[in-house]
């Protein structure tokens, strides 16, 4: 979500360059290709292609098109004339259409005043690694010649110049702190709407053992209720959003001792949440957002690796008691809707509730507080298995087949079922998304319940039973 609000926000320097530029009746002099490509030019360290802009001023309502917008690394044709420009190839971010719906009175007085700003068909190549950040950050940083004036005056707000004759009621960003050069300063964006149709998002992680690629396709995201003034920031940094999309997760993850290429999701989400745009402390862009989504039933999360791939020698402990849970696979197709509640930050998601995951052997519970840090390749879950009836089963026989008999080994599971009936343990997942660590509670339940001596813990175990059930109700 980070990424994605703070496009939008880079994005708008398109609009606001034609913006102070005339009053409505000298618009159509001013708002042409070249001057846009060349002034947004002059305040992002990109090369800008616009195919074709359009501004309708006697419809209604009046409009801004900008149509075939690409915007990549800056080169030497940067700030040069168009028509001696090679093709821009390759463009990590094109857009199809952009289109601003303006405000008509303030166009009789003289003021340019989009109210809502549609990106429609985005195409967006995007590149993190934990060294290097946001290769897509960098293309909408200040160029270098602007940079430097922005370090010697960090202190004094810098906007694009307006005429007498002009007003703006879009203030682009970006004045910059010294210490954080490539940061942009939060600036005031008064509009009513913000949305992307028929997104397209391709973001690699490099740097990691992991490499994930995730391709989210038909995105759609909309915000509204925007409130964003950095002069009272503590009462005026919020706005909501609505998202849907198709997101596919795959690269390299280590099993059976070796790296190789797997799929880690494969869901349709939709949902909406807050978002706060602004760090109060430093006043950089830096959304927070926290959502509550919804994954579809059918979609399918893991289920690349089994708990054997991931808990190595954790297993061996468990097979003198007879527990082989080795073939379990994390994860799978879900048999019914997830509702997840999660704070997005700094490439990150922590969850802000326990979220359920029903598969069709078990399910399977992330517990409130865990956490996943894309950017750095690490994770803290903490999650219950609760097992389905042939798990639990399995199980039983296993338990069975080291000579406490079929009686004892169900008394002994049920020891560890919840008020379903279901054998419920903790698993603990840490370490690296591509090699994660995962560390089965029930050893050290089995071990209280049974030790070293098997035969002797079952003589007690059938007077005691009792007391050993009111003992698990508590875990």
């Amino acid at each position: 979500m980070k990424k994605f609000v703070r496009l939008l926000l880079f994005l708008l320097v398109l609009l606001a360059v034609a913006a102070p530029l005339a009053g409505a009746y000298m618009l159509r002099r001013y708002v042409n290709k070249e001057l846009i490509v060349l002034e947004t030019e002059k305040n992002i360290n990109s090369r800008v292609h616009l195919d074709d802009v359009s501004l309708t001023l006697y419809a209604w309502p009046p409009s801004l098109r900008l149509s075939g917008v690409k915007i990549g690394p800056r080169d030497q044709h940067a700030g040069t004339p168009l028509e001696a420009r090679p093709p821009l190839q390759n463009a990590p971010v094109q857009i199809d259409l952009v289109y601003a719906e303006l405000v008509p009175k303030a166009l009789l007085s003289g003021q340019f005043f989009p109210r809502v700003l549609r990106f429609v068909g985005i195409e967006v190549q995007e590149r993190i690694s934990p060294q290097a950040g946001s290769a897509l950050e960098k293309l909408f940083q200040p160029p270098l010649e602007k940079l430097a004036l922005l370090q010697a005056q960090a202190d004094v707000p810098r906007a694009v110049p307006v005429p007498p004759s002009a007003s703006v009621a879009v203030e682009p960003a970006p004045a910059v702190f010294p210490e954080k050069a490539a940061a942009s300063k939060a600036a005031r964006i008064a509009l009513q709407e913000i949305s992307i149709e028929q997104g397209h998002f391709v973001i690699s992680n490099e740097g990691t053992d992991s490499r994930f690629n995730a391709d989210i396709s038909d995105f759609s995201l909309v915000l509204t209720g925007i409130d964003i003034d950095p002069a009272d920031i503590a009462n005026h940094n919020t706005l909501h959003a609505r998202l849907s999309a198709q997101i596919v997760v795959d690269g390299a993850a280590q099993i059976g001792g070796r790296m190789q290429q797997v799929q880690f999701a494969s869901m349709k989400l939709h949902g909406g949440g807050d978002v706060n745009p602004v760090d109060p402390n430093t006043m950089l862009w830096a959304p927070a957002a926290g959502l509550n989504l919804v994954i579809d039933r059918g979609s399918s999360i893991g289920g690349h690796m089994t708990i054997g791939d991931a808990a190595g020698q954790e297993l061996d402990k468990l097979m003198k008691y007879g527990v082989d849970l080795s073939a379990i696979r994390i994860g799978g197709v879900l048999a019914q809707d997830v509702n997840v509640s999660v704070l997005f930050r700094n490439e990150s998601i922590r969850f802000l509730g326990d979220t359920l995951f029903a598969l069709p052997d078990y399910e399977f519970t992330i517990k409130k507080e865990s956490w996943m840090d894309f950017a750095n390749d690490q994770q803290g879950l903490l999650t219950r298995l609760s097992c389905g009836e042939a798990l639990k089963e399995q199980i039983v026989r296993g338990v069975a087949s080291r000579g406490l008999g079929e009686t004892i080994s169900r008394l002994v599971v049920s020891a560890f079922s919840d008020d379903r009936g279901l054998v419920a343990f903790d698993l603990s997942i840490t370490g690296p998304l591509s090699r994660p660590v995962v560390k089965p509670e029930i050893q050290n339940r089995l071990e209280g319940i049974l030790g070293g001596g098997l035969e002797d813990k079952a003589k007690g175990l059938i007077n005691n039973f009792k007391e050993l059930k009111s003992l698990f109700k508590n875990f």
